[in-house]
């Protein structure tokens, strides 16, 4: 996939969950593999605001939270750079604030594999911390 469409479908994928009510406002954020860089979504912006330009290009390869781009990436950009250094099978990381995920995390209770999907990611029910 070209740069130009991962940023489209990026932008749409944050906006979507939105509409879904997967996130409120700013919160959770996206990243995305590009070859040897991170796409990522921006800090403190609405995602309805949010451009495909805005994002944030990061290495994969150098340390140092470096990045190129008209704003800042996520604070959490170190937790998808980790995820997708660590494991180059991964192709995007999402991080939401699911309001029932949220609060189930909360009462520290997992959360049941209801859908073949969540199972096939290797269990019974996702661990909630």
């Amino acid at each position: 996939m070209d740069e130009r469409t991962l940023r489209n479908d990026i932008i749409h994928a944050a906006r979507s969950m939105n509409g879904l009510g997967i996130n409120q406002g700013t919160s959770g954020n996206i990243s995305a593999r590009c070859g040897d860089r991170m796409l990522i979504t921006c800090s403190a912006t609405p995602y309805d605001q949010m451009r495909p330009e805005d994002l944030a290009s990061m290495s994969l390869k150098q340390a140092g939270g470096a990045w190129t781009g008209p704003l800042k990436p996520s604070t959490e950009w170190p937790l998808h750079l980790e995820i997708l250094r660590g494991r180059p099978d991964m192709g995007a990381v999402v991080h939401t604030h699911a309001t029932y995920c949220t609060t189930l995390s909360i009462l520290r209770r997992p959360i049941p594999a209801v859908h073949y999907m969540v199972a096939a990611f290797g269990g019974a029910e996702v661990r909630c911390a």
